[in-house]
């Protein structure tokens, strides 16, 4: 294992989460910027925000170039994944979630459910989310608030709201090209988009494979599913797969 893959890894394992530098190239991030805001703002105009105020959850269809190996089978973010996990995870969420201008600070939440809740247990990571944004990250457009360093490993006990404003949070600011991955559990909220454009944002989750996250699976056509490789179908054993 590399000292890059330990350092990663390690980060998830202390703080929930580590931060991926110049993950993917800014003109494929560009290239996805362009799909996704034509979807997004049809989703908008059909339906209303399902995330609170201006804020949309959205589930990506597996086309390009949303569906591209750069971003489901990355090499270095599946190195750090199975240095936390151990091999063969699936991949049982692939979304996003976009705050638009006036969108509000959610509650502070976690992911996931807690697997023995109120039992004084630091369980290892059983499931970590890939966020990737489209656009640069800034304290202006609504950046991720997190809270690191042992929320990821709570037992359930106590409120999380008041405990969480008590605590040090941090706002996650990055560049486009950047992406930031998180252990599942870690509290988190958004926070108001005060620019003049949306934030979108790329959202796979990543587990063991005994685990079931509570969201809609991938759906893949037939064809895609063949076109995958050896190791990427392992990654999408429990998707959907439908005829074309």
């Amino acid at each position: 294992m590399s000292e890059e893959i330990a350092f990663h890894a390690d980060q998830v394992r202390v703080n929930g989460y580590t931060i991926l530098e110049d993950l993917l190239p800014v003109s494929f991030i560009e290239s996805m910027r362009g799909e996704f805001i034509k979807l997004l703002e049809a989703k908008r105009a059909a339906e209303p925000s399902n995330r609170g105020a201006n804020r949309f959850q959205m589930y990506l269809p597996f086309t390009p170039p949303f569906a591209d190996p750069r971003v489901y089978e990355n090499d270095l973010v599946l190195a750090i994944v199975e240095a936390v996990f151990g091999q063969f995870p699936i991949c049982n969420y692939f979304a996003s979630d976009t705050p638009f201008p006036g969108s509000d600070y959610q509650r502070v939440h976690s992911d996931t459910q807690l697997l023995f809740p109120g039992m004084r247990y630091s369980l290892p990571a059983y499931g970590l989310v890939l966020n990737i944004p489209l656009v640069d990250v800034t304290e202006e457009n609504g950046p991720m608030e997190i809270w690191p360093g042992g929320t990821h490993l709570w037992n359930g006990e106590g409120d999380m709201a008041a405990l969480a404003a008590q605590m040090t949070s941090v706002r996650v600011r990055m560049k486009a090209g950047a992406a930031l991955l998180r252990d599942l559990r870690m509290w988190h909220r958004g926070t108001p988009n005060r620019s003049d454009h949306a934030r979108p944002n790329v959202a796979l989750v990543y587990c063991r494979p005994w685990y079931r996250f509570e969201q809609n699976v991938p759906t893949l056509s037939q064809p895609n599913w063949e076109g995958l490789s050896e190791r990427a179908q392992k990654l999408f054993r429990h998707a959907t797969i439908v005829a074309e």
